[in-house]
């Protein structure tokens, strides 16, 4: 029993980690180009489908409003109606991976315009989302490997934390990736090299999980 426990948590891990792999690099069309991206996308559906299986009970309680009103809550409804307007946009344009539709046109171009910005919104929520969880995974992670976090360590976690948010805050900045929520920008792409881009945005990605680490912390005091 002990051993199928053990598995089981492996194989969490690993989903969890092939997830935030394919989050992290789908924003960047730099890497890859419409086919791979396509296929990349549905890949991601395919593990996130997976991860809400798992979470039913909650997500069956979360559409029907049977929970409390949290900031945790909140920004899981807005991933779920995100995450519905980037899957309808992505079949509306899609080309190669379920090319049902194939718009053309103008009208091709708003729901690309809106599939852009529900993405970017999307890969900002998930981050918020992921560091609602990060203390458990952490705590998670030390209690398997048998290790405990030294007391003066909170304050380095502190300072780091606050540069990841200044980084965090720069690469969206001079990645102009919010003229994409703005429509004012259609590349997907950025203004950089290909891997500069890669890294800035998980430097985003992770300020933005910083900056829920800080609100729990915050909370908790209260």
């Amino acid at each position: 029993m002990a051993r199928l426990t053990w598995v089981y948590e492996l194989m969490r891990v690993l989903l969890y980690i092939l997830i935030w792999a394919a989050i992290l690099f789908l924003p960047n069309r730099l890497l890859t180009n419409e086919y791979y991206h396509e296929y990349l996308g549905l890949t991601f559906l395919l593990l996130g489908g997976i991860h809400l299986l798992l979470v039913r009970r909650y997500l069956k309680a979360l559409v029907t409003l049977r929970l409390r009103v949290t900031a945790l809550n909140i920004v899981n409804v807005m991933m779920l109606t995100l995450l519905v307007v980037v899957i309808v946009t992505g079949i509306l344009i899609s080309l190669y991976a379920v090319p049902i539709v194939r718009l053309r046109g103008l009208t091709s171009i708003y729901v690309h315009a809106t599939h852009l910005c529900a993405a970017v919104l999307f890969y900002l929520i998930v981050g918020i989302h992921a560091g609602f969880h990060w203390r458990a995974i952490w705590n998670g992670i030390l209690r398997r490997l048998h290790l405990q976090s030294p007391a003066c360590m909170t304050r380095v976690y502190n300072v780091l934390g606050i540069l990841l948010i200044i980084a965090g805050v720069h690469a969206f900045i001079t990645t102009h990736i919010y003229e994409k929520i703005l429509f004012e920008h259609m590349s997907f792409g950025g203004v950089v090299g290909t891997w500069a881009y890669q890294r800035d945005l998980i430097l985003i990605f992770a300020a933005c999980m910083c900056c829920s680490l800080f609100y729990e912390r915050l909370r908790r005091r209260k």
